[in-house]
């Protein structure tokens, strides 16, 4: 009879054991079952992608997304800035060396080259620096509106925990918060966006600047030179004038008086090279200034062709208007505020619709007539709780909204103005670079071969006597 009993309970544990078994495996299965690839995908292709996260998902994924992305488009676009005004060949080489300062005094004593100028100043130029500091400080606010958000989602999420509710209940975000798309979030980083593109505006206004001022002090240091360069023979043709004086003083064919009003101008012309090296020096110090480096004599100047044919002045003024810095800045700002009027709309006036089909985003575990809360709302209040206003802060904020309003349409009158404005510069731009082409071309070609000619025979026709001294040195 003992026999018996062990063997049924040997049998027993053997038909338990299997069944465990099988029950294991059944989970085993269970949880390592996916679906075929005609439910994952509408084509019915297998994909095994792996799915993303419930919380990175809707409006708020997809506004940090944009939001990251203008950030980096403005990054690129700070450090785009002032390269099309440089040869890219250039660039890169005074990059090499930019941080040595002796390299670049050794590079500058040795000759003074338009294009090396322009990209040591853009690249050194404390202004250009600051202004771009001013940019890489406002891309940081991008950030602290991330995280200011981010805090306060950990915040409400750590006091839901308090909340005694049954279930799997799940921190929710206010839909008030990102309804209508793409939400107070995005227009917060919209309002940044705009005040960091201003703000490279004004970089790009900067280096415009430092580009022109040294492109003018360049060519005044080339001016200079060739004043000298005039002096100095306009002085030699006196000093053979004066010769020819003397002899006819001596000669008794002539007054003293002669070569007393000669010398005088010789040492005028000497006194005027002394102004202009003066000047060169002064220029040279400006010159050190835009680019940051120290003061030390500069080499000879290469001097470049002048601009060629002018463009047609007809197709300059939409170019203008499209991308003048001036004009970007304050399209900008109109944006800026633009989104911040709408974001206090959104705020603090009343929704344009009544609410019927918005929903806090509430587990809803019971339906009908006998539900502790309904899906949607079936009502709309015009009032809260002990007869307050459903904006309360409505008419605190109103005149400030009121004053935003009235900004914006000043910044979109200036913008006219500055349009019209732009037109008028470049029509007088073009004016002064056609004269003074037109000039250049009349003095270079024309006047200064006669003058030339007419120096020679008059000093000819004086020391024949012919001719008395007052035009000779008219001459």
């Amino acid at each position: 009879m003992k026999f018996i009993t062990i063997f049924i309970s040997v049998l027993s544990l053997l038909a338990v054991s299997s069944a465990y078994a099988d029950y294991d495996g059944m989970k085993d299965t269970l949880n390592a079952y996916t679906p075929p690839g005609s439910f994952l995908s509408p084509d019915g292709a297998d994909t095994e992608s792996p799915a993303a996260p419930v919380e990175d998902l809707g409006i708020r994924h997809e506004t940090i997304e944009s939001i990251t992305s203008n950030k980096s488009h403005l990054a690129e676009k700070l450090a785009a800035i002032h390269l099309d005004r440089i040869d890219e060949a250039v660039h890169k080489r005074i990059s090499a060396i930019i941080s040595d300062t002796d390299a670049l005094k050794k590079m500058l004593s040795k000759r003074i080259r338009l294009e090396d100028l322009k990209a040591v100043a853009l690249l050194r130029n404390p202004g250009i620096h600051a202004a771009r500091k001013k940019v890489y400080a406002e891309l940081q606010t991008f950030d602290q509106v991330m995280n200011l958000d981010d805090s306060l989602r950990q915040y409400s999420a750590f006091t839901e925990s308090v909340n005694n509710k049954v279930g799997p209940v799940k921190g929710k975000d206010s839909i008030k918060m990102s309804f209508p798309s793409p939400g107070l979030t995005g227009l917060k980083g919209r309002v940044i966006e705009n005040q960091v593109a201003v703000l490279i505006e004004k970089a790009a206004i900067t280096g415009k600047n430092v580009l022109k001022d040294i492109e003018t002090v360049y060519w005044t240091l080339v001016f200079i030179d060739q004043s000298i360069k005039i002096t100095h023979e306009t002085i030699t043709a006196f000093e053979r004038l004066r010769n020819v004086a003397t002899a006819l003083y001596r000669s008794g064919k002539t007054s003293f008086q002669d070569v007393i009003k000669i010398n005088i101008k010789i040492e005028e012309l000497k006194e005027d090279l002394t102004t202009l090296a003066s000047r060169k020096e002064t220029d040279s110090i400006q010159m050190l200034e835009l680019m940051d480096m120290p003061h030390f004599r500069m080499g000879a100047i290469e001097v470049i062709s002048p601009p060629g044919k002018l463009p047609q002045v007809s197709a300059l003024y939409d170019q203008a208007r499209r991308n003048r810095q001036e004009l970007n800045e304050l399209r900008y700002q109109i944006a800026k505020v633009s989104s911040m009027v709408e974001m206090a709309e959104s705020m603090i006036e009343a929704r344009p619709d009544l609410g019927f089909s918005l929903s806090e985003a509430d587990f809803i575990t019971t339906t009908g007539s006998d539900a502790a809360k309904d899906s949607f709302p079936a009502k709309t209040m015009a009032a809260m709780k002990n007869n307050s206003p459903v904006r309360a802060w409505y008419g605190v904020n109103e005149p400030w909204l009121l004053q935003t309003r009235q900004t914006l349409e000043s910044l979109k009158s200036a913008l006219q103005a500055q349009e019209n404005a732009t037109d008028r510069m470049v029509r007088s731009a073009w004016f002064k670079a056609d004269k003074n082409k037109r000039e250049h071309a009349l003095y270079k070609n024309r006047i200064l071969p006669l003058a030339k000619s007419a120096l020679d025979v008059t000093t000819k026709e004086y020391e024949a006597g012919s001719i008395p001294f007052s035009q000779a040195i008219d001459s």
